[in-house]
């Protein structure tokens, strides 16, 4: 469920920490339609949502049928350059949201108060009807998170900080020439990122509409650039080896949280404008395993490593790059746990997924941040530092 809202959140990160600066010599890439290279428009939005929350998980059936409702108010920057153009052949909008919830039960999830960033890609040049999606990331403050004494009905969310995703489509319909109405279903996710247990997460699919002014009427046109360094230079290749480094909970009703590391490698190889494939290989040491196994069974040798392959895409925006890789362990010795005190338990899936976000600091340094997770379950959020060539 917050897997596809994540890679939107992931995305939006990457074209708002790009700002969309590609080229370095922007006196070789001027339209032939003179545009001015920084022209925008903006935008203002208020949203009303409503849902349905869905429980994916047995610890948290007690939200089934429950219908969240939120206001929300929204900036935008609608870009119109030719930096943007090159990127993706579009025009996006992005900007910033405040927004409030009341997750219906209030006696167990109480409500919810979030702000962060937003992005919308339209299909086709913005004219008077447009399909497109959005996606929304950022942090959620939540006024009722379990307590072991005071509140063991909430197993969706134990801290008051959590993240918030969101990915959604829908249809953009110009009412006036400044005045537009948007219509979007979505799926949105809350929760702190298997930070502390227990970690059920909020999500819920939701219905919104929104009325949104323009403050200023501007033409979208296609771009004929005369330097296009897609057309004129080689696909792009690289080698990647990272770092990562990250803090996971203990498996509730645990204490307590691990760290976890990893080595990856990866290969990347561009095969469209703003995409490559990647490939890659990834050696970790699962935090989790150690600490049990100090626990409950001290005088045993546990082997934390694991390994696995892995291969998905990365999506080239400028100094940023966004990636979506599925995983699967060739070598993971420890799944299975039993020991007096601690039920006997399975743990993790063979196969994951990971999602990545990293900036490019320096000549062949890249820093970011990576999610790891199984099917519907947090993993862990990891620094990632990166060496390519």
């Amino acid at each position: 469920m917050y897997n596809l809202a994540l890679s939107c959140l992931l995305i939006s990160l990457a074209l708002v920490s790009n700002g969309y600066s590609q080229v370095s010599d922007s006196s070789s890439n001027t339209s032939n339609e003179n545009f001015d290279c920084c022209n925008s428009s903006d935008v203002i939005g208020l949203t009303y949502i409503t849902g349905y929350m869905i429980p994916h998980a047995k610890e948290v059936l007690n939200v089934r049928g429950t219908n969240p409702r939120g206001i929300e108010l929204a900036y935008y920057s609608h870009l119109n350059n030719d930096e943007v153009w090159l990127d993706c052949e579009c025009y996006p909008r992005i900007g910033g949201f405040l927004s409030f919830y009341d997750f219906d039960i209030t006696d167990v999830l109480g409500y919810g108060f979030s702000g962060g960033i937003n992005f919308t890609y339209f299909f086709g040049l913005p004219s008077d009807y447009n399909f497109h999606i959005k996606g929304k990331a950022g942090f959620a403050y939540l006024t009722k998170p379990f307590d072991k004494q005071k509140h063991p009905q909430n197993m969706s969310y134990s801290t008051h900080f959590n993240y918030i995703l969101s990915a959604g489509a829908g249809v953009t319909i110009k009412l006036l020439d400044q005045l537009e109405l948007q219509i979007e279903g979505s799926m949105n996710h809350q929760s702190n990122a298997a930070l502390l247990e227990p970690n059920g997460g909020i999500n819920y699919w939701a219905g919104s509409s929104s009325l949104n002014y323009l403050f200023t009427s501007v033409q979208f046109k296609p771009r004929n650039v005369s330097v296009d360094p897609y057309l004129i230079q080689p696909k792009k290749k690289r080698w990647d080896i990272s770092f990562s480094w990250g803090i996971s909970s203990m498996p509730y009703p645990e204490p307590g949280q691990v760290p976890m590391y990893g080595i990856t490698i990866n290969r990347s190889i561009q095969v469209y404008r703003i995409m490559a494939l990647l490939f890659g290989a990834e050696l970790e040491r699962n935090g989790r395993a150690v600490e049990l196994f100090r626990r409950y069974r001290p005088n045993e040798y546990v082997n934390p490593y694991r390994f696995s392959l892995l291969g998905g895409v990365e999506f080239l925006m400028g100094k940023t790059l966004f990636s979506v890789q599925f995983g699967g362990y060739l070598f993971i010795p420890f799944r299975h746990f039993v020991a007096n005190g601690f039920p006997a338990r399975t743990f993790e899936d063979r196969t994951y997924q990971r999602w990545g976000l990293v900036y490019n600091l320096f000549e062949n340094i890249y820093v970011g941040l990576n999610f790891k997770s199984y099917r519907n379950s947090a993993d862990h959020l990891s620094l990632r530092f990166t060496y390519s060539f």
